[in-house]
């Protein structure tokens, strides 16, 4: 192995070093957190039935199964609670006790 040889693979070995620390060693991404409990909650925006031209935000708690459906109330800039459902306890029970 010729001179030339071993330094192109010493400086193919300390880029790939390099490229390892930075992808260990780098911040994770920031992650949101709503309340003390720290969860993990999906947000989902879309349209509610039978209203006309009105949107909801539905969040739903990804460890306890829990959907709540929140509008936005522009007459008044607040926010309004439409509906809340536990899906885990949903899908457990038969269809007729619901």
């Amino acid at each position: 192995m010729n001179k030339r040889s071993l330094a192109g693979l010493i400086l193919i070995n300390t880029v790939l070093l390099a490229s390892l620390v930075v992808a260990v060693f780098s911040p994770q991404p920031a992650s949101a957190q709503f309340g003390s409990g720290g969860g993990e909650y999906l947000m989902i925006a879309g349209d509610v039935t039978g209203r006309n031209a009105q949107a909801a935000v539905y969040i739903i708690d990804m460890r306890s199964g829990r959907v709540a459906a929140i509008m936005f109330n522009g007459s008044n800039n607040t926010l309004e609670f439409i509906a809340g459902r536990n899906v885990s306890e949903d899908t457990t029970r038969p269809a007729n006790q619901r």
